[in-house]
């Protein structure tokens, strides 16, 4: 305690650093970087997206909600992994790991901060959610991420869209790479 006030012990969304490695220059090989940012540029705007207009639509339902940021943060340890070179956890993992052991990738926050950034302590099936501090996350993550990131959720965005998956498909091809290796994410999506 300091004069009455509690200690806090974790950093809010707004302290975080969103893409940490990116600005230390953290090195893949040419084609692996590739690969690995292009699906985390896929999940974030395919996957994420959905996620955060969940929260948003789900005012009148916060269990929806609930279960909405706790798969976004499951799915930013995904994307987490990939950055990092590693093969993703299975879903049924996710969680588990992502507080265990937090994330260094998407963004620099341990365990017990992520926790409290995606609100983990409420009851789950409760009245209200939570989700100011995972609206600011997702926004920084946005403006952080090396790259553009289009809505395809609006109709301007859909335009966008095929200009990225063209640029994302000329890029993987510098790399040696043939773009099928996205086709299993646009599948599930």
């Amino acid at each position: 305690m300091t004069e009455g006030r509690p200690v806090r012990a974790t950093r809010t969304a707004a302290e975080l650093t969103a893409f940490p490695s990116v600005r230390a220059g953290h090195v893949m090989t040419g084609p692996a970087a590739v690969e690995a940012w292009t699906q985390a540029a896929w999940l974030m705007l395919a996957e994420g997206r959905a996620y955060i207009e969940d929260l948003e639509g789900g005012t009148e339902q916060p269990q929806m909600q609930q279960a909405a940021k706790l798969r976004l943060l499951e799915q930013l340890l995904d994307i987490d992994q990939r950055l990092a070179g590693r093969v993703p956890v299975d879903d049924a993992h996710c969680l588990a790991v992502c507080l265990e052991y937090g994330m260094r990738e998407v963004v620099d926050a341990t365990g017990p901060e992520l926790a409290e950034v995606f609100g983990l302590d409420e009851e789950f099936g409760g009245e209200s959610c939570a989700v100011d501090e995972i609206h600011l996350l997702w926004e920084r993550l946005l403006d952080a991420f090396p790259g553009e990131l289009p809505d395809r959720l609006v109709a301007e965005g859909q335009r966008d869209m095929l200009l990225t998956l063209r640029v994302w498909a000329d890029l993987a091809r510098a790399a040696g790479l043939d773009i099928g290796f996205l086709a299993p994410f646009m599948k599930a999506a």
